[in-house]
């Protein structure tokens, strides 16, 4: 097809700020419809971002407007509800991260998706982002050698933790959840300790042999730095991706940037780099082309990366170690 034909489920703050902005940078989209149940949001967005169509009931946009795809970009709960009625009416569907709150949705949304054929990814973005997708490739070469180590630290400021959806771990910490196996391979036993649900020290063990060690903390009021990730190689070489901005490679004691990012970017290029852009890009063209292995992030590895989320949170709690029976 020459043009997607999108509809959009949800007219709130991300989606107002991340994925209604990304579509004016990919030419092979059209937005057809909105969707809120907040009727005036949905024609404010329509408005701006040029939609024809406005609905505040989902199924009336599926039997009404002429769609080739739908993003739903709401809460984990919407989610796992809604994705199984677009697949089921015949169309690829793009949700927000996480796809549900916890494994067993995710699951039940990804046999849909197996039972009707149609795409179901997941807006895990730290697979999209140029920082990560470098990293990956690097961890590709000969010179940094099998992994051997994966460590990552992630900071924030104080989380509520008042329902499922908006868990520090589940909210916040998945996108680093989601990017260690994609980065490292299976996870197939994880250990975690958390004396209060912002303070996680979590160990894993990945089907290599290679092990992980990751630790989160929403007590810092923001102090820099935020997010840091190193992997190590077998034969002496190191990537380390320090606050989600710069790439460097070391080995033999020589340090090399490889990727930098302007703290102050905006507008397409900070889509690009946060990885919104790409993520959606790589929907839509896969939808337009037909071909899903350009998507990073279908419902089938995203039911893998809530298995291990449930699985700290067990291990966690009863202080053992945990090991990942998968179903997909």
């Amino acid at each position: 097809m020459e043009m997607v034909k999108l509809g959009i489920i949800g007219a709130g703050g991300l989606s107002t700020q991340k994925i209604y902005p990304s579509l004016s940078y990919i030419p092979e989209v059209k937005l057809e419809a909105v969707c809120d149940l907040d009727e005036n949001k949905a024609k404010r967005n329509a408005e701006k971002f040029g939609a024809n169509l406005v609905f505040t009931r989902m199924e009336q946009m599926l039997d009404e407007a002429e769609l080739d795809a739908v993003i739903i970009c709401i809460g984990p709960e919407q989610h796992a509800q809604l994705a199984p009625i677009v697949m089921n009416a015949g169309l690829p569907v793009y949700t927000e991260k996480p796809p549900a709150v916890d494994a067993a949705g995710a699951l039940a949304v990804a046999r849909v998706a197996e039972e009707t054929g149609n795409l179901c990814m997941t807006a895990f973005k730290k697979r999209y982002t140029p920082l990560y997708v470098q990293m990956k490739e690097q961890m590709g070469t000969k010179r940094f050698g099998k992994p051997a180590m994966l460590v990552m630290q992630r900071s924030f400021s104080k989380y509520n933790n008042n329902s499922p959806r908006s868990t520090f771990l589940l909210d916040f910490c998945i996108h680093l959840l989601d990017l260690a196996p994609w980065l490292m391979g299976k996870v197939t036993a994880v250990h975690a300790l958390s004396p209060e649900p912002n303070t996680w020290a979590i160990q894993m063990v990945f089907e290599s042999g290679a092990a992980g060690s990751l630790a989160f903390c929403a007590h810092t009021s923001g102090v820099y730095p935020d997010e840091q990730v190193t992997i190590y190689g077998e034969d002496d070489a190191m990537l380390f991706v320090r606050d989600g901005h710069s790439l460097t490679f070391a080995h033999d004691r020589v340090y090399h940037t490889l990727h930098q990012i302007n703290l102050t970017t905006a507008g397409q290029e900070g889509l690009v780099e946060s990885g919104f852009l790409p993520e959606i890009q790589a929907f839509i063209k896969a939808v337009q082309i037909g071909d899903r292995s350009i998507v990073q992030s279908d419902i089938a590895s995203s039911y893998r990366s809530m298995l291990v989320h449930d699985s700290i949170v067990e291990a966690a709690r009863t202080g053992q170690w945990v090991e990942l029976q998968y179903e997909i």
